[in-house]
């Protein structure tokens, strides 16, 4: 509340006179901005300084909510951050909101090539062995227990779908494998003896194989 006097010096008509009037003074507002907007960050990113950054032109404490160090699940969210300045008598507080988007992580598949397999070998978890970061479901083609035939570098190819879907994508790898030939096994026992004159006949020429094929004897 101030107080004016008005005097008339020299002046022998005029009383002095006095008036008082209030003046009300606003508390500031702090100048609080929270910018650059903040980017898109990928699930498993914690909040921190490049997303927690509000500021303002005077002293203060800034909150945020959630706090630095939290995760978010994949989606759209909406961080706050709450100012109180040092001098709350003379400055207002303050709050900004700001939309953060968690982009889905890639749940990668890391699958190195098996080692070369001897045909009839049936596919097992020695070649289907790929591996993701996180826990999921892998689908191999062709599928455990398939006996492929014999040839070089032939695809084997697995799809991941991972058990969070809400957090990862799924992905998908494929490798080579080599199937070499294998080796027929054939058994001969040693004949009888035999008296000249005798022709080689079924009782001498009897080998035998592990696979079906054709024998061909010499004599």
């Amino acid at each position: 509340v101030y107080t004016a006097v008005v005097r008339y010096d020299g002046s022998a008509n005029y009383e002095a006179v006095s008036t008082t009037y209030t003046l009300t003074i606003f508390k500031g507002i702090p100048n609080f901005t929270w910018w650059p907007a903040n980017p898109d960050i990928t699930y498993g990113t914690a909040l921190g300084a490049a997303q927690l950054n509000a500021t303002s032109n005077v002293a203060g404490s800034i909150t945020y909510t959630p706090p630095a160090g939290t995760v978010l699940n994949a989606g759209s969210h909406v961080v706050t951050a709450a100012f109180t300045p040092a001098d709350p008598a003379n400055y207002e507080s303050r709050s900004l909101a700001q939309t953060i988007d968690v982009d889905k992580a890639n749940a990668w598949v890391t699958w190195f090539r098996p080692a070369d397999i001897v045909y009839g070998t049936p596919l097992s978890s020695t070649q289907l062995n790929a591996t993701a970061p996180v826990a999921g479901t892998f689908i191999y083609s062709p599928a455990a227990g398939t006996v492929l035939p014999a040839g070089v570098d032939q695809i084997l190819r697995v799809t991941f779908t991972p058990d969070d879907s809400a957090n990862y994508n799924g992905s998908s790898a494929g490798v080579p494998l080599t199937v070499v030939t294998a080796t027929p096994v054939v058994s001969w026992n040693a004949p009888a003896d035999i008296v000249y004159g005798t022709l080689l006949g079924a009782a001498q020429l009897n080998a035998t194989a592990n696979v079906a094929g054709t024998f061909s004897y010499s004599p």
